[in-house]
């Protein structure tokens, strides 16, 4: 009998490891979605100063950069392949001869 309620005991405290978990999931989903919704929005769009969505919109000087440099290193990609499609239509050309 008390194995039986031992090995029935570490799966009723999984349960309950997992269900508080899970309620507290729940209960900060609702907290943010009921209370905070209408603060944040509100944060969002005042026009008095908050200004979250032109800042939202903005795009920060390091992504900037990244965008620069992925963009010049598109631009060199694309001009190395045509470089080397040149080179490989020269060099067919010498083959059939």
């Amino acid at each position: 009998m008390k194995m039986r309620i031992t090995s029935y005991w570490t799966i009723v405290l999984r349960r309950i490891v997992d269900n508080l978990a899970l309620y507290l999931q729940f209960s900060v989903k609702n907290l943010v979605n009921s209370r905070f919704q209408k603060e944040i929005v509100a944060e969002m769009v005042d026009p008095r100063g908050g200004g979250g969505i032109e800042r939202m919109l903005e795009e920060s000087p390091s992504v900037a950069s990244k965008r620069e440099k992925l963009d010049n290193s598109i631009k060199l990609l694309k001009e190395s392949k045509d470089a080397v499609a040149a080179i490989v239509d020269q060099n067919s050309g010498y083959g059939d001869r």
